[in-house]
This record gives structure tokens, sequence and C-alpha cells, in this order.
């Protein structure tokens, strides 16, 4: 059978050639790492089986993200050899059918891609059995594992692809076609479901267009699995991956039918829609490049014919003339190419899609600054690659392989090989002709920034900012590596060989870090990033990244002349043959411009050097964890011993923003708070700043470790219960040159910078052995011998006597430069003026607790009084349009929370805004909370959605829970800081705002992202998962609040505040209270929120409405409902539903609403399954449900339908 033979050959062609192999090694290699990694390790905090379902099928699905570009080769090869070598009019002459000619091949192509993805599998396998394994992380083999991975997302994976890929080869007749195919791929692999899932909310729909099933997997497995489903749960084909493979497997078999009906065995013309426009174009092109009148052809008919007479001319002018024609010829022939079309014209128009989608939080539109959207969305450093960027480097591969092949490609390589051309002519004008595309490229992202400005209303361009970022930061970013591009192009001299080279040197870039390559010297094209910010600039993060950059072209003009001396040219391309023209090539002027980029290299490599390793500390990660288990094994038996705890704190501090240095002078008083004399104290200096200690008392120093930053002192007469001593110290930063990520390594939290400076306590001494630089990672104590820890204890664990840590009373004066102002913890006492600095003294008498923090910027500042607190608004002068936001939150938190859940304990509240682009706050201590610019970036209109004020009143919320209430150190523990604090924003909206701007609120919160909806799992008694303390945890507060009744509720929270002042609090602690005000009726719902994981399901199947005789309306509601209980395993119990459940009729939404005025809301009793509710009404309803407000049923969608009115009764 001749699709047989087809097949054979085709099959036997290509395994012998370098590309399947290379790509299978590569494969293996990459699995066999990720399998020894874990895949992700952050997303199992605890021991796991290596082994285990997860880890092979979370491996198999990242391998298959690399596979679709280092497999491209095989498919392009098989579909496209034939018009590439100039063959196909005889093999098209060949008594052979369609089927039998595209299915031998593309079957060939298959084959080879399944045998390729075997390596996977072989590479997960060998990572767990081949030696250096723990066995206690191994379980048993299972065959069924590997095979479902492989049968699953492989299998169909390698034929979605192959069917893609083949068929862009197949109709453009080039086999690279293949790889920009693939490229496409991983773009809707990638970027695209990312921006449907983000920023569009929509997570079923991201999990469709995914092409792998990429997000689909590693949404489900990595964030909805829990540790015991991780470890022995198979992966099946099932819910969103089933419906993933099914829409693609048709795309899949659409494309093989287009294939088949639109191939013909007939010469190939210029007859595609793509062929006649870049006709079309380049005729137009030479038209308006002749600017000739149409008569021309007249004129020249009466001149007579004569031989030009050629000056030869071989002169530096006329090469540098050559060059430009090569890069003007090399610009034009990308432009007018799909791919080309594709970077320059639709890649655009996407990005300016995901500028406008991602220029909004919550619904509410985000200043776009040009700043933030050139840092956010326009540029990226070359290692970067999660996200639509990745596609930018991909692309320069395929150009660049392109460029270095047009004249082979086309056969005209001996016609061009033999003019008088200088070989750097050539290389350097190509190259430019990338660098020119790229050029043209930031022109587009400059556009595309301006218009998503003008369509968002802000007109402020900031055209110099634009210049200086893309021209300046970011294209040399991307020339760096199109000259590695160009090299192995260059050198490997195999057009498919070069492109997996540069690929796979693309990958050890980007995942250098992952093999314990670190430093950015040895990481071609790495630098430390910069950053620009409107509060902070540059600061001065741009100069490391010069000093890199200046080193990496140095290496790029050493790949330049080492190009040259291996660029193809004529028909000897043996490795002998080559190496002898090399030799011949390395001439004076090749010789000089050599140690020209030897001596850059080395220069620039030793300062950098100097910088990064002497000036200051280089630590690589595995070294730092080495660092923290020595620690551990030498102080670890320390813990828990008796210290003296701090009761007060006073500071001096100076800050010199413009040499960006500071000095603190400060003094602790320390008490001993124990039943026992304390002999000894124990104090850790901060790292990476000079700290020098003394104490009031005689005391010797008995260890001085400065390594492990530990010291213990013997005090000669031991301190005795209720006894106190004081310790003073001097603490010094100085900037000395930069780190290896750009600034002084900086363990002390220290960022001293021209404007915006912040820095916190921690690089202040304190006191005793800390745990919190103990490791937590499962594997890594394991690695080092250290014992099982775990996680986090069960909060039926915790001694309820146990102290919640004594708070201080603080005391700071603060200088800066005369036109700053500086910010510390307390009330402002007073500011003054002094050698031309300025001071300003804080301080607060009532203890405080939680982290000192420090600022130091140009600020505007409001200050107004609540009551008795001193509230002080700190923020940038160009953020201040939606500071009476803030500040109406911040009172009407202040008067609720205080009315509610006790008393304000503080005499001040401080928000400040620090730099940078998070579009949130955070509480840093007492009285203290800071906020990221991109919260002040946020443009609420009107009286919607204002997330300004809904998370400015979270933040005040943790005063109480987090700062008066503090958490045990447990599980459940973020149930008490961060549920209580979004309840607390809940109830306040619905207070200040209404029903519907809660319901609103709370309707953005339920969106999936950034975390989805865990069904499985511990209850939330014990919760720790992020959707369960930010989401859940909330929900169930609503819930209850509204069954037991918001003061009931609040007054138990009240109570735990009072009771739990001075020691820990627990989850315990807090169901105790609830359950001392919910009615016996109500304690088994009490239960099912808390105890066990209870899901309520909830849908309005039909819902009608019938206008009575007597002019009231008869309304018929159809609903269903459903409970289950999921344990940590992953298995749902449906349990027999009796449950009060609100039924809700509304009559037509008016401006800004969303259901509309409540017609009818009475909770009634409901059981599991269908049944029917009928309800008179006086007014026409226009909408009707079970649980509107979705106080059971979390996920909204079907619990409110519109009502359909029928006939009169």
């Amino acid at each position: 059978m001749k699709l047989r033979e087809i097949f054979s050959f085709e099959f036997a062609y290509q395994i012998r050639r370098p590309w399947p192999w290379l790509a299978f090694a590569v494969l293996l290699v990459f699995a066999f790492e990720n399998t020894r990694a874990g895949v992700l390790p952050v997303t199992l905090p605890n021991d796991f089986i290596l082994n285990s379902p997860f880890i092979i099928t979370t491996v198999t699905v990242f391998s298959c993200l690399i596979w679709l570009l280092v497999g491209s080769a095989m498919a392009g090869e098989a579909a496209a050899r034939d018009v590439q070598t100039g063959m196909y009019p005889l093999t098209y002459t060949m008594p052979v059918t369609k089927v039998e000619y595209l299915g031998g091949r593309f079957l060939a192509a298959f084959a080879l891609n399944a045998l390729v993805l075997l390596g996977v599998q072989l590479g997960s396998v060998l990572g767990v059995y081949a030696g250096g394994v723990d066995p206690e992380i191994i379980g048993p083999f299972r065959l069924a594992a590997y095979f479902a991975a492989y049968a699953f997302i492989a299998l169909p994976n390698a034929f979605i692809a192959t069917t893609i890929q083949f068929s862009a080869s197949l109709f453009s007749g080039r086999s690279m076609a293949s790889y920009f195919a693939s490229a496409l791929l991983v773009f809707f692999t990638v970027p695209v479901p990312f921006i449907v899932y983000v920023s569009l909310g929509q997570p079923e729909l991201a999990k469709l267009l995914d092409p792998i099933g990429f997000i689909a997997i590693m949404n489900e497995m990595m964030t909805e699995w829990t540790i015991v489903e991780k470890n022995v749960r198979m992966f099946t084909l099932e819910g969103p991956m089933l419906l993933n493979r099914l829409l693609w497997l048709s795309i899949a078999l659409a494309a093989t039918g287009f294939m088949y009906l639109r191939f013909r065995f007939a010469h190939r013309t210029a007859t595609d829609l793509w062929s006649r426009f870049r006709k079309r174009f380049a005729v137009l092109t030479a038209r308006d490049a002749a600017k000739v009148p149409t008569t021309v052809d007249s004129v020249v008919a009466r001149v007579a014919v004569s031989v030009p007479q050629v000056r030869q001319s071989f002169s530096f002018g006329t090469h540098m003339r050559q060059t430009f024609a090569t890069s003007w010829s090399s610009f034009w022939m990308i432009v007018k190419s799909l791919p080309g079309l594709f970077l320059l014209g639709v890649f655009p128009m996407l990005l300016l899609l995901v500028v406008l989608m991602e220029s909004e939080h919550w619904g509410v539109p985000i200043v776009p600054r040009t700043g933030y959207i050139l840092a956010k969305h326009l540029t990226a450093p070359i290692t970067y690659a999660s996200d639509y960027r990745l596609m930018i480097p991909l692309l320069i591969i395929f150009f660049a392989g392109e460029l270095v092949w047009r004249e082979r490609d086309a056969r005209l390589s001996e016609n061009v090989d033999a003019t008088s051309v200088p070989d750097w002519v050539l290389l350097l004008g190509k190259f430019l002709g990338l660098g020119l595309v790229l050029a043209a490229f930031m022109v587009v992202l400059m556009a595309v920034g301006m218009l998503a400005q003008v369509i968002r209303g802000n007109y402020d361009f900031q055209i110099p900012l634009y210049l200086k970022i893309l021209f300046g930061l970011q294209l040399p970013e991307y020339l760096l590596f199109g000259a590695l591009a160009f090299l192995l192009q260059a050198v490997v001299n195999q057009k498919y060989v070069a492109l997996l080279v540069t690929l796979l040197a693309y990958f050890l870039i980007v995942f250098a870090s992952f093999l314990g390559i670190e430093h950015k010297l040895l990481i071609y094209g790495s630098s430390p990033g910069w950053s620009y910010t409107d509060m902070r600039g540059f600061g001065a993060s741009v100069h490391p990244w010069l000093w890199f950059k200046l080193y990496w072209a140095g290496w790029a003009l050493l790949l330049g002349v080492c190009a040259r001396m291996f660029w193809v040219r004529g028909r000897e391309s043996g490795l002998r043959a080559r190496l002898r023209i090399a030799r011949n090539r390395f001439t004076r002027p090749t010789a000089g411009f050599a140690a020209m980029a030897v001596a850059l290299i080395l220069s620039l490599g030793g300062f950098i050097f100097y910088n990064t390793n002497v000036r200051n500390e280089y630590i690589t990660g595995d070294k730092l964890v080495q660092r923290r288990a020595e620690y551990e094994r030498r102080y670890g038996k320390y813990e828990g011993i008796p210290q003296p705890q701090r009761t007060a704190t006073t500071l001096r501090i100076e800050i010199h923003p413009d040499r960006r240095a500071a000095t603190i002078n400060g003094s602790y008083r320390l008490v001993n708070q124990s039943t026992v004399p304390i002999d000894s104290v124990h104090l850790e200096p901060a790292f990476y700043v000079e700290t020098h200690v003394s104490f009031d008392r005689p005391a010797r120093v008995i260890v001085a470790d400065e390594r492990l930053r530990h010291s213990i002192y013997a005090l000669d007469e031991p301190l005795q219960p209720g006894d106190s001593l004081t310790i003073n110290f001097d603490v010094q930063f100085e900037r000395h040159g930069f780190g290896n990520s750009g600034r002084r390594t900086s363990g002390a939290g220290i960022a001293i910078v021209e404007n915006g400076t912040y820095f916190t306590g921690g690089a202040l001494p304190v006191i005793g052995y800390q745990p919190r630089r103990e490791i937590m990672s499962a594997n890594d104590r394991r690695k080092h011998a250290l014992p099982r820890q775990v996680t986090l204890a069960a909060p039926s664990d915790i001694d309820p006597s146990v102290a919640s840590g004594a708070p201080a009373t603080f005391e700071a004066i603060v200088g800066t430069d005369a036109d700053q102002v500086a910010v510390a913890p307390g009330e402002l006492r007073r500011t003054w003026t002094e050698a031309r600095r300025r001071y300003f003294h804080y301080s607060s008498t009532v203890p405080i607790s939680g982290m000192d923090v420090f600022f130091s910027a140009d600020y505007a500042v409001h200050r107004e009084r609540w009551k008795h607190v001193d509230v002080q608004v700190f923020v940038h002068r160009g953020h201040t349009k939606h500071l009476e936001r803030v500040l109406r939150s911040v009172r009407a938190s202040l008067g609720y929370y205080s009315a509610q859940f006790g008393p304000y304990p503080y005499r001040f509240l401080q928000i400040v805004e620090q730099p940078g682009d998070f579009l949130g706050m955070g509480v840093d201590g007492s009285g203290v909370i800071t906020g990221g610019e991109g919260i002040f970036l946020l443009d609420p209109q009107g009286e919607g959605l204002d997330v300004i004020f809904e998370v400015v009143a979270h933040e005040i919320g943790h005063q109480w829970w987090g700062m008066q209430l503090k958490p045990a150190f447990a599980e459940g523990g973020g149930v008490i800081s961060e549920s209580l604090a979004w309840y607390s924003a809940m109830q306040l909206v619905k207070k200040v705002k209404g029903r519907e701007a809660l319901r609103h609120f709370m309707s953005i919160m339920r969106q999936p992202s950034p975390w989805p909806p865990i069904r499985t799992g511990l209850p939330l008694l014990r919760a720790m998962d992020p959707w369960a303390n930010y989401r859940k945890g909330p929900y169930v507060m609503h819930a209850l609040s509204e069954y037991v009744g918001e003061d009931r509720v609040n007054e138990a929270l009240r109570t735990l505040v009072e009771k739990k002042r001075s020691s820990l609090a627990t989850t315990i602690d807090m169901y105790r209270e609830l359950q001392a005000i919910t009615p016996d009726s109500l304690k088994p719902m009490l239960r099912d929120f808390f105890e066990v994981n209870t899901f309520w399901t909830f849908d309005t199947k039909k819902s009608t409405a019938l206008q009575t005789k007597a002019g009231t309306w008869q309304v018929t509601l159809d609903v269903e409902a459903r409970k289950a209980v999921a344990d940590s395993a992953g298995k749902e119990t449906v349990l027999p539903m009796n449950e009060w459940v609100e039924i809700g009729i509304f009559a037509a939404a008016g401006p800004g609403e969303v259901l509309g005025k409540p017609l009818y809301m009475q909770k009634h009793r409901i059981r599991s399954g269908r049944q029917t509710i009928t309800v008179i009404l006086p007014h026409k309803p226009a909408r009707g449900g079970i649980d509107p407000y979705n106080l059971l049923d979390w996920e909204e969608g079907d619990n409110i339908e519109p009502i359909e009115v029928e006939g009169s009764g």
C-alpha cells in the first residue's frame, strides 16, 4: 500500500536526522529536572509523593508546552520538503492519491512526535528512580498514572499540534511555518487564556481556549486538589478537561479535512490571499519608490541603449551602503511576511485589548499613567516568559533563522556568495534589518500605549519617558538576544537544528535558576531589573542594569566576531573546511574586534563581580537554605528559653536620601516578664547593616556569630523577674555599589532612594531565637537532616493561656532632607528644621505592636482628627485626586468598628503611600497602613463601586483583627485576621451604601481571580488556603449575620476581643463565642459553616407570574436545592437538606440597580430536590428566585431568573 510506503520512507528519513533525537533529549532532561524539583514545590508545603499522579500529570503538561516549540520541525519537514527542494513537480505527478500522499507524511510526523513525547515519561521515571531521591517520598509504581498522562495529554496534544503545524507548512510551502504555528499555539496556551481568565473573569472559557490543556489542568490540580488528592488521585478526562480535548480534537479534525479539500497536485502559484496581498504590496511599493510620470515608457523608448560603465569601488563607504541596502531589504522581507504582520499588526491590536482590559481593578478604572503602562504591559526582560511577551523572543528566533538562511532557502546563495560583498556586510546588514524590525515594534508599542491612554481619557503622554524606556531599555534586551540567535544559526549551519539549539539556549536563560545558575554574570543577557514609578522614578535601578548590559554587549560583539568567522559562504560546509576558513578570516581587524570584546568582558565583568561579590554579599538560594539549616541546628536549642521582653523603644534616625544611607541610634527597655531569673540575652542584629550594641549593666559576649547573626551576652548579675535593663544600639546602612539583584542585598528590608524611602524594624536588632528563620519546606528539611516540622498546629493544640506578646511604647525622632517628610509610627509631636534638614518627632504612649516602619518622601500631607485619633494621610503629590474617598472610609470605619467591636485603642492612624504599582494596601503595625501607588491610581466614578473605600475599610479592620486580637500561628489563623477584616468591611459597605452596593461588592469578590473557589480541603475552623481566608470566611460570617442578626454576631466578636486581648486567639475561641449567640435551631447550620465543608447549590428552574382577578400577582417558583459535604480527599457526600432559605421576588431594576426593589423577601423551609413555591404579591414582579443574595450558594448565576408573565387568571 502506497500510504504505508510513504509513511515508512518519511519516518525513516526523519528518524535519521538530528532534530527528533535532540527534541527527545531536551524533553527527557526537562522532565527529569522538573520531576526532581517537584514541578512547583511552593504548591506543596508538606510532604508529597514524587511519582504521584499529580507530579506526573503536571510534568507532562509543562513538557508539552516546551515540545510545542522544539518538536515543530517534524511536521514542517514532512509537509514542505518537496516544495522547498523543488522536487514537487516530480512527486506531484506520481500515481498516488491525496490520502496516500498527505496521510503518509502526516502520520509519519505524528508518529515521530508521539515517540518524542515518550521522552517526557522516560524522564519522569528516571527523575524518580535514577538514584539520589529519598525513598520516603517515592510511592508505589503506578503504570496507569504514566499511561493516563501520555494518553490523555501528550497524545492528543501531539495530534492537535501536528495537524496545525502540518497545515501551516503545507499551504505556505515553508517548513519554518510550522514553528510559527507552534508559537501561535503557545500564544493561545499562555497569554490568551490568562487574559480571558484574569481580565475577563471567564475561567471556563479560558480552559476551553487552551489547546494543550495547560490552564484546565493547572487551575484544577494545582489550586483545587488537596495534598491527599495530589498524592493519590488519578488524572481522568472529565469536566473542563474533557470539553477541552473534545473541542481541540474537533478543530484538529476540521483542519485535517480542510487540508484534504484544499490541497491540489498542481504547480504552486501565488494564488492564495496572502501571496496576492504581498504581490500587490510589492507593486505599490515599487511604484511609490520610482516617483516617475506614467509617460516614462515612451520617453525611454526614444533613448538609445548604451552599456553603462561600472566604476569598481570597494571602499568602506561602498560597504556601508551595501550594509544599509541589506538591512533595508531584510527589514522589508520580515515586515511583508505573515509573522512580521503578526508582530507589527495583530499582536499590537491584541496588546491594546489587554492594556484596556487590565486598566481596571475589580471593575474600577486605573489612571493609565505612562510609567504604569510601560512597566506593566509593554516591557519585560528577556528572561520573563510567563505571559504574552513570551512571543517576542520566539519571533526573534524565527526571524534570525529566516534572515540567515534567506539566500539558501531561495537557492540563490551561490550567486550571492560569488559577489565581492564582504562577509561582515551580509552579517551586519541582516542583523541591522532585524534591529529595524524591533525598532519599528517599539514605535508600534508606543502607539499602543498612547492610544490606550487616549481611550481611557489620559492625555499626559510623557513621550520622553516612552523613548527612554522603549528604545533605551527594552530594545537592547531584544538586540542582545537577536545577536545570540544569529550566532547559533551561523555556527550550527543546519536550520532546524539551529532553531532547536536556540530554543534550548532560550530555555536555559529562562530556567537558569532551576538549574542552580543564579548569578547574572552567567546568564546571557540577564541583568538586574530596572523599575519606574511616578513616586520614585527610576531610582538607582538603571545604573546596575547599564553595567550588566554593557558587559553582555561585549559578549554580543564577541558572538558577532564568531558568527562572521563561521559565516557560511560557498559549498564547503564540512567542519574541517569551516574551521580552516574561520582561521583564514581571523585577520588583524577581526582580532582587534575580538580583543575589544574580550577587554569589555573582562573589565566590566571584573567591575560587576567586585560590586556583587566583594562589596556586597552574593549568596545563592541553596546557600541561603543551608545557612538557615545551620542556624536552626546551632541555635534551635534556645527556642523557648526565657528572654526579656521589649516594653519601650526609643530611636534617633538620620535618613540621607541623596547618598542612600541611614543611621539609627536607639535603645530598648527590656523587662523580665517570666518567673525565673535570666542570666543571658540572645540578640540578633539584622543582616547587611553594621550594628553595635551596649548594655546599661556589665555583660560579656560569649557567642558572636557574625555569619549567622546571633550573639549571646552573659549578664554578670541575672535579671530578676520584674526587673528591667536597657540595650543601646547603633545601626548604620550605606549603599556600597550594587548586588546581583541590582541593589545591596537587604535582609533588613532597607530601601533608601531619592524619593520614597521605606524600611522596617527589620533593620533593628531583635531579642531571642527567631523561629521564622527556620526552613519551612518539608523537602528542604529532609535534605538537611532536620526533624519533620508540622506546618501549622491545629487550633485545638494551642494553649489558650499563651500570651500574645507584649506591645511596647514607641518614640522616634527622624531627620531627612529639607524638602521631604519623614514618617514613623505614632502621633506627630513636633517638627523643626536644623542644619538644612527637617526633623519629625513621633511617639505613642499607648503600647503598640507589629512592625515598626519608616518613610521619607516629598509627600502631600493631610491631617485631621477623629475624636481622640490623629488621622494622617501621606500621598505622592500627583496622587491626591481621591483623597476624600480615603478619608470617608477612615471616618466611617473608625465610627462603625469602634461602636461594634470596641474602641480604637491608639491615638493615631497613618495611611502612607510607598513606591510600587501594588494595587492594594497592608497593615505594617498598630495604627499604620501602607499602600502601593496602584491603589492611589484607581479612579472610581461617581457613587458606584468604590474599591478605595472597601480596601481602606478592610485594612482598618485589621486594627481589631490582627492588632488587638492576635491570631495564633495555627490552622485557621487567616480566618481570625483576613476573614473578619473582610466581614467588617462588608458590613460597613451595607451600613454606609446600602444592600445593593454590598451585593455589587460581593459579586466582584466572587470573581475567580486571584483565588478560584475550592470545594475540597480543610473546614473553615482549620482553613489555610487563601480562598477560605479571603472569600469563604467572609461569606460565612455575612450569612451568619443575616440568619442570627448582625448585632448579635458583632457582640460575639466584641466579647472575643475583650477576652483574648492579652493572649493568642484561635478559631476555636471565635467558634465558642458564635455558638453562644446562635439559637439551637440554627446550630446545625453553624456546624455546616465551620466544622465541615458544606456547600449548597440552588437553581431556579422556572419562575412565572399570573395576575389574579383581584389585581394581585400569583408568583410560582420552581426551584431545586442540593447540599453536599466535601472532605480533604476530594470526596463529596450528598446530604439531605432541611434549611430555612430566603426566597426573593423583585420589581424591575432601576438605574444602577442589579435586582431592583424587593417585593417579597422571606425565609422558607427548603428540602433537597425540586419543589414549588407560590406567593401572592400586590405589585407586578420582574425577577425572582431562591437565595437571591447568595447567603448559602456562593456561586452566582442561576439563583435568580426573570419572571415569565402568563395570561390573567
